[in-house]
C-alpha cells in the first residue's frame, strides 16, 4: 500500500479522495503547512492548491531542504484552483520537480497556460465529482424559497442576490453563510428594510443537506468560480439552479440554468418547467464521484 502526504491549509475539499484512499488501505497523513520530512516519508505528496506549501517545496534551494536535500524520485501532484491563477501562484512554483498538475475545469486550465514554456508536469483537467450519497433526492415543484449559500466575500457578490430578490419580492432569500464585515451587514439589513423584502440569513449551517431540503432553488451570484460544489449539490436535490454566467459557466453548466441580467431570473423562477429528475441526471452523468476517483487514482499509483 502507498503513502500519501497532503499539504492543504483549508480542508475542504479533499475528503472524498481521502475517505477513498484510506478504504483501499493507504496510509494517508494531513498538515496543513509544508513539511519536508513528509515528503521523504510518502510515496506520493498531494499539494492542494497552488500555493505556499508547492511553491517552497518545489524550491531546490529552500531553506526547508537544508538538513535532507529535495527528493526527485517522489510523485508530486499539486491541484490548481482558480484562487491560485488569479493571484499569480503557479508563476512561483519550480514545475520541474512537479509530475502531475490538476485542473478542475478546462477554462481555468487556458487561462493558466502552463503547457505554455513547460514541459513538465503532465497536466491534467479532473472535474470535480458529487457525492450523490450525502444529498436526498426528492421531486419538487415551483416554489418561492430561494437559497443561496457560500462565503459571505466579493466575489460571491451577495448584493447581486439582493438585486435579485428586490426584481421579485415575492420571493424569499434564505442565506446561508459566514463572513460578513460590520458595514456589510449593515447595508444588507438596510437594504432588505427599505424594499420591504423577504430575507433570512442562518449563518453557517451544520448539514447543507438538510438545511436545502424545503428549497425550491439555488441562486449563485459569483462571478469567480470553477465550478461551484453548491451548485451541484443542490441539484443533486432536484433543485433548479439560477446561474449567474461567471467566467467560465457555459463549460461547466447546461446554458439553461444561466442568466446573464438581473432581469433575466424572473422568467427562470415563473417558468413552468421545474424538473427535479433533469437536475439529479445532470449531476449523475456530468460529474460522478466515482469518474473523479478513477482519474485521480491513475496519476496517484505508478
Amino acid at each position: 500500500m502507498a503513502k500519501i502526504a497532503i499539504f492543504d491549509q483549508v480542508n475542504k475539499f479533499m475528503g472524498d479522495l481521502r475517505t477513498h484512499w484510506e478504504a483501499m488501505g493507504h496510509e494517508v497523513k494531513r498538515e496543513n503547512t509544508f513539511n519536508p520530512a513528509l515528503v521523504h516519508w510518502a510515496d506520493t505528496t498531494f499539494f492542494e492548491f497552488c500555493e505556499g506549501s508547492v511553491q517552497v517545496g518545489s524550491n531546490p534551494e529552500s531553506e526547508f531542504w537544508k538538513e535532507n536535500p529535495q527528493p526527485k524520485d517522489k510523485n508530486i501532484i499539486c491541484r490548481i484552483h482558480d484562487i491560485d491563477i488569479w493571484s499569480g501562484g503557479p508563476s512561483i512554483v519550480h514545475w520541474d520537480w512537479v509530475n502531475h498538475a490538476v485542473f478542475v475545469c478546462d477554462y481555468m486550465r487556458k487561462i493558466c497556460n502552463l503547457e505554455e514554456g513547460h514541459p513538465n508536469p503532465q497536466i491534467h483537467t479532473i472535474n470535480h465529482g458529487i457525492n450523490l450519497d450525502k444529498f436526498t433526492f426528492n421531486e419538487r415543484r415551483p416554489g418561492y424559497k430561494i437559497a443561496w449559500a457560500g462565503n459571505i466575500c466579493q466575489h460571491k457578490c451577495l448584493e447581486l442576490a439582493l438585486q435579485v430578490l428586490a426584481e421579485n419580492p415575492s420571493y424569499e432569500l434564505h442565506v446561508a453563510g459566514n463572513g460578513f464585515r460590520p458595514w456589510e451587514e449593515n447595508y444588507v439589513k438596510e437594504f432588505v428594510s427599505r424594499n420591504n423584502l423577504k430575507y433570512f440569513y442562518y449563518g453557517r449551517v451544520p448539514d447543507m443537506n438538510e438545511w436545502l431540503e424545503d428549497k425550491n432553488f439555488i441562486l449563485l451570484t459569483s462571478f469567480k468560480e470553477a465550478f461551484s460544489f453548491i451548485v451541484g449539490e443542490s441539484m443533486a436535490k432536484g433543485i433548479k439552479p439560477l446561474i449567474h454566467n461567471f467566467a467560465g459557466a457555459e463549460d461547466i453548466w447546461d446554458k439553461k440554468y444561466i442568466w446573464n441580467k438581473v432581469s433575466e431570473v424572473k422568467p427562470m423562477l415563473n417558468a413552468w418547467e421545474y424538473n427535479s429528475g433533469e437536475y439529479r441526471q445532470f449531476v449523475e452523468a456530468r460529474y460522478p464521484l466515482q469518474k473523479m476517483l478513477e482519474e485521480y487514482d491513475k496519476i496517484m499509483f505508478k
